[in-house]
Order: C-alpha cells, then structure tokens, then sequence
C-alpha cells in the first residue's frame, strides 16, 4: 500500500546545544514545513550534524550534551517525551559512512520493524520488498536476501541504510552527507531516490557538495559557527542571497 501523502511540520525555536559546557549551536529558528528537501550546508565544524542529530534526539547519546529551546514535530515537543525511542522511529537517520549491520539483506531492513515488536511473517516480507523498492533497491538484491549485507558495494550499503530507515515508515528522514564516500554513479541514484520520496516525506539533507543541494533541495539552510545566516527556497538563496556571508561561502560556484 502506497504511504499516505500528509501535512508534515519541523520547527526548532531558540534551540542552542553545548558539549561539557562547549557552545556549539547558537539559538537556531527553523520552520520546515510539508514534503520536501531541506539541505543544510555550511563549512566544516559549523554545527550542521548536532543540529541534525538534535531533531532526532540522538545528539543527547553524546557525552556532555546540554541543550536549551524547543524542537516540534507536528507541534509537539519533542524533548517533553521519555520515549526517545518514538521519536528515533517517526525521525530516521542514514548516516555519512554506509553502515550494513553483520546480518543478511533481510534482517538489515527488519532490524528496526522486529526491535518495535513486528513478528508476523507475512506482514515482514511485505515491509522488506516495499522498502526495498522505497530504496531503489530490490531488483538488485531480490534474489540475495539471505546473503550478507556486507557483500553489497558501498552505494548499495547506503541505499540499504535508506531501506533500513523506511522499514519503521517515518515521518521524516534525515541524511547526514549520505553521497560523500559514494561514486558518482551511486551518487545520482541516490539523489533521484531522494527526490522520488520527497513527494511522501520531509527530507532533510545535510551535504557539503553545493551543487548536490542546488539539484535538489527545495529549501536550502545556510549555517556558520553553530548561527543560521540565511534560509529560503533554493534558488533564491544561491541566484540572489540576502546576505553577504552567503554570496562569499558560494561564490566560488559557477552555474
């Protein structure tokens, strides 16, 4: 069954985070609303992962974190549950290097449906083919479900990540530079199966590759030293930016 299509909303009001009392982020505003692609980029160092890691509450896993505002998910704070976990399942993460758990292809894309208590067999094997196919992959793999996932190539892996991540049907996917170590092939199967979800889900990007965000980003965030210093639609940002700093981090693009 093909997921509903619904009205999605992130917002981070004022929100700041230390380490061991280390600022990293500074009073962050954002408000992201329906489907989409937000990419957040920004130089090294400048608070882009801890921003992405705080809407999915796995920033606090980390020693030392201290944080301060609020993040709503469809208004809700998100920091008000004790159940981190509900809120890892409705906000996925795919991390920057491609992770494939020392399991078969199978039990990678039903860790997460089996850890929240999914045992029907028949309801399983459903969610395996249909994240599968989410994920671009199950014409590639359907034959080698019970092999091990550490035999894929690396953009499988990542797309198998991408896989694992929709198997719990979340609400929103965060995507930590998912192309950084991928080819340039892997790259644009990546980038496509992004835009294709972007019609059912948020989707928020972190990328150091501005040109990655200029093909598809919908919204684009610009971050310096842990601050927001700009945030509008894409092109906007990138053909006619409000501020200085951004004209000087892209300026050395040509499109």
């Amino acid at each position: 069954m093909e997921k509903e299509v619904t009205d999605m909303s992130v917002q981070v009001k004022n929100w700041s985070v230390s380490f061991e009392k280390y600022p990293v982020l500074h009073n962050i505003n954002l408000e992201f609303n329906g489907q989409g692609i937000l990419a957040i980029i920004g130089p090294s160092g400048c608070g882009k992962t801890t921003l992405l890691k705080s809407i999915n509450r796995t920033a606090e896993l980390d020693r030392g974190f201290n944080c301060s505002g609020k993040i709503l998910l469809n208004g809700e704070d998100i920091y008000q549950k004790n159940d981190a976990a509900s809120i890892r399942r409705r906000v996925g993460m795919v991390f920057q290097t491609p992770v494939a758990l020392p399991m078969s292809v199978r039990e990678n894309v039903l860790f997460g449906p089996r850890y929240f208590g999914e045992r029907n067999k028949r309801k399983l094997n459903e969610i395996c083919e249909r994240s599968l196919k989410q994920a671009g992959l199950w014409e590639e793999v359907k034959d080698k479900l019970e092999r091990p996932a550490g035999e894929l190539s690396g953009g499988q892996k990542q797309r198998l990540a991408i896989a694992r991540a929709l198997a719990v049907e979340p609400e929103v996917l965060l995507l930590d530079e998912p192309c950084s170590s991928l080819d340039p092939n892997s790259t644009m199967l990546i980038e496509q199966l992004l835009t294709q979800l972007s019609g059912t889900l948020a989707i928020v990007l972190v990328t150091h590759n501005l040109f990655q965000a200029k093909r598809v980003a919908h919204q684009t965030l610009l971050m310096m030293a842990g601050q927001v210093v700009e945030y509008g639609p894409t092109g906007q940002l990138f053909s006619k930016p409000a501020r200085q700093e951004t004209a000087d981090f892209i300026s050395g693009l040509t499109w």
